[in-house]
């Protein structure tokens, strides 16, 4: 009985993290000469002050889940960038809302 009820737990456990979704990897980047941008409503600005080893990743990670989060956008566009010393990177942009 018990080796059933934990079997059956685990399964659960699994399952359940496997359906949780990263909102941020939701969030698609348009490139800031894209006409699709046209279609789309801009929510409001982003700015993201990273600095790390991976510095790409976590910036665009960064940016995503920032999008996400303050503004339950589903695409964002980057329109400035700039890599500095260090693994240092700025990144500003625009959160949009394209898709219903």
């Amino acid at each position: 009985m018990y080796k059933f009820l934990w079997i059956a737990l685990c399964t659960i456990s699994l399952i359940s993290c496997a359906t949780v979704s990263n909102q941020q990897n939701q969030v698609q980047l348009i490139s800031s000469d894209s006409t699709l941008i046209n279609g789309c409503k801009k929510l409001g600005p982003i700015n993201v002050d990273t600095q790390a080893i991976n510095f790409n990743e976590k910036a665009i990670s960064e940016f995503k889940k920032l999008a996400y989060d303050k503004y339950g956008a589903d695409s964002a566009v980057i329109t400035q960038r700039n890599n500095k010393a260090f693994g240092h990177v700025v990144i500003e942009g625009t959160a949009l809302k394209c898709y219903s």
